[in-house]
């Protein structure tokens, strides 16, 4: 069991060995080991804190993402109905043109058929006139002595207008 037991000699060396490691230790390593353990916890807080900043930042966008959404489809929504009413619109626009152009053309048509009816009217009465005067002729060649011959020549002339 003597491995157990120091001996006073090693004892000694060991801690005045101990100690000068643990003066030279503290007066050169300890300040810059202490320093640099700090600096990393400095820059380990920094990247929590930008670690949360960053997850605010990132639900923050989320939140302005459905809003957007939102609007976007408020916005479609909005062109879809405009679209819509606008159409309606067009197609009435487009009816009341139509039955405008239909009511001019049945305008005209009357017109056309007001001015047929009066050109043949014209023409009509313009046929009688010269029938009128032929059988006028007619009667002043033949000299006709009494009215029933008279009567009887122009119910002639009459008959023969109609068969034509």
């Amino acid at each position: 069991m003597e491995i157990f037991l120091p001996e006073l000699g090693l004892f000694v060396w060991t801690v005045v060995a101990f100690a000068v490691f643990l003066f030279i230790m503290k007066k050169f390593a300890w300040k810059p080991l202490m320093g640099m353990l700090n600096d990393r916890e400095q820059s380990i807080a920094e990247a929590l804190s930008m670690a949360e900043k960053s997850r605010q930042e990132y639900a923050e966008l989320e939140i302005m993402q459905k809003k957007m959404i939102a609007e976007a489809e408020e916005e479609r929504v909005k062109l879809i109905q405009e679209a819509r009413t606008e159409r309606s619109q067009i197609i009435a626009e487009a009816k009341e043109e139509a039955i405008r152009n239909a009511n001019q053309i049945v305008e005209r048509a009357k017109q056309e058929i007001t001015n047929e009816r009066e050109r043949a009217m014209s023409e009509l009465k313009e046929e009688i006139a010269k029938f009128s005067i032929q059988i006028a002729e007619i009667i002043l060649k033949q000299k006709l002595e009494s009215d029933k011959a008279q009567q009887k020549l122009i119910d002639e002339y009459i008959n023969d207008l109609r068969i034509n």
